[in-house]
């Protein structure tokens, strides 16, 4: 039969459809892809505790989920949203541990998402080689200390050349790794005469350092003594007694009466602290969360501030037993603080104050007559503190430690700096003529 045109294209149409239809593949019989995950990561590892992100996709809100270390269940949670950060503490220093997110989907099903291992951090050694300097004459005393690296470090204070002799005096010196140089850093002050007053504080930038006198001026220099401005706060509320800050351009000056400072770059502002305690020491979790804490040298009244550039306010009404005498602060990790209180070192959760406890680890520093001036470290695995007697006490992540061999019934320490092994403590020695005091302790070497 012969086709026409018109019935040729008909024709042709239909076949090639009818062969589409024929061709298309057969529903896949596979495992069916999912959709719904938990991807687990372990984001930090502290001494005692790791802290680890959730991500989750295709999953129902609420889900009920567990957390299980090393397969037994340690945390079980409501999630309301994707991503969420999950803390497990009490856990055991240089130990390594197995995490993993399981969801319940229903009654019976559920999923599981792949397991993550981690390893808490580890203790770190007591071993400290010391080394002890003096400086100037009679009179003599250090207030403040900066380490810049291994062979440069800056302490200030009052440094006589001649025996209580004020009028001829430098206020700083550097060590360059073998041996000290002193200075005079000129500083203003209120009627814009320049002298080298006493310093009370220093702080290294990472750019230069700054120093603070007595009556609340300033200088900024570089590491080599070379002064690059001077200037006055816009207050004169207190004496400056500590430096913390989080870029060049950005700290804050705690200080006596209840002052504390805030330098933008630009200016200064006087901050709102709700006391007039003195306050000696300030350290800052991020430029959001910064603590200050002091108390009165009479009744030995204590305060802890917290806050930012906005203003502070005292948070330890609800302390336990009225503590008294805290001197220092200074964060053990992102979770938890450290203050001294009577020469006892305490911990808390940044959050909640009132569970600060003291710790109870090996060797920990009871003496209620040892007063420690400062707290510095490396980490949570790394701390040492300063004071009274010339007691430097470290704690390693497990235990505390003493140094007889640098003690001294008439030695105090007012602050020390500790950067990688490198730790610097700075005070006065009655039993040497009243002369300004250096202490070096560097660990796994010689001095």
């Amino acid at each position: 039969m012969k086709l026409t045109p018109i019935f040729f294209l008909i024709f042709l149409y239909s076949t090639l459809l009818l062969s589409a239809f024929t061709s298309c593949k057969e529903p896949s019989t596979g495992p069916e892809t999912r959709t719904d995950s938990l991807v687990l990561k372990v984001t930090e590892a502290d001494l005692t505790s790791v802290t680890l992100s959730l991500h989750t996709a295709g999953i129902t809100f609420p889900a009920a989920l567990t957390l299980t270390r090393n397969s037994q269940p340690v945390q079980t949670f409501s999630l309301h949203q994707p991503d969420t950060t999950i803390l497990d503490t009490a856990l055991t220093p240089s130990t390594s541990y197995t995490w993993q997110a399981i969801w319940k989907k229903t009654e019976t099903t559920f999923l599981k998402g792949e397991p993550v291992t981690g390893r808490t951090m580890d203790t770190t050694s007591h071993n400290f080689t010391w080394r002890m300097d003096t400086l100037g004459c009679a009179g003599s005393m250090l207030w403040d200390v900066a380490i810049v690296n291994d062979t440069c470090v800056w302490v200030v204070g009052e440094i006589n050349a001649h025996p209580y002799d004020s009028g001829d005096r430098y206020n700083a010196a550097q060590w360059n790794g073998k041996g000290w140089k002193k200075f005079r850093i000129l500083l203003p002050d209120w009627a814009d005469d320049f002298s080298a007053m006493v310093i009370n504080c220093i702080w290294y930038d990472g750019t230069g350092l700054w120093v603070f006198s007595n009556v609340g001026t300033y200088a900024k220099f570089k590491a080599d003594g070379e002064v690059l401005f001077t200037g006055k706060t816009l207050e004169r509320r207190g004496t400056p007694k500590k430096i913390w800050g989080y870029s060049p351009d950005h700290f804050y000056l705690a200080g006596t009466r209840g002052s504390l400072t805030w330098f933008d770059g630009k200016d200064f502002y006087l901050l709102e602290t709700g006391t007039t305690i003195d306050l000696l020491d300030i350290w800052g979790l991020n430029e959001n969360e910064v603590w200050a804490c002091g108390y009165n040298s009479t009744t030995f009244e204590s305060v802890i501030v917290k806050g930012n550039k906005n203003g502070f306010l005292p948070v330890n009404q609800f302390l336990p037993n009225k503590l008294r005498a805290i001197s220092s602060i200074y964060p053990l990790n992102k979770n938890e603080m450290f203050f001294s209180a009577e020469g006892v070192p305490y911990r808390f959760p940044n959050t909640s104050i009132e569970m600060a406890k003291p710790f109870l680890s090996q060797g920990a520093p009871l003496n209620m007559t040892a007063l420690t001036f400062r707290t510095r470290g490396n980490g949570e695995n790394d701390i040492v503190s300063g004071g009274v007697r010339a007691n430097i006490w470290h704690y390693n992540g497990s235990s505390w430690q003493t140094y007889p061999e640098i003690k001294g019934q008439w030695r105090i320490f007012y602050s020390l700096d500790f950067k990688d092994k490198l730790l610097v403590g700075v005070g006065y020695d009655l039993t040497l003529d009243d002369r300004a005091l250096v202490v070096f302790g560097r660990k796994g070497g010689e001095q």
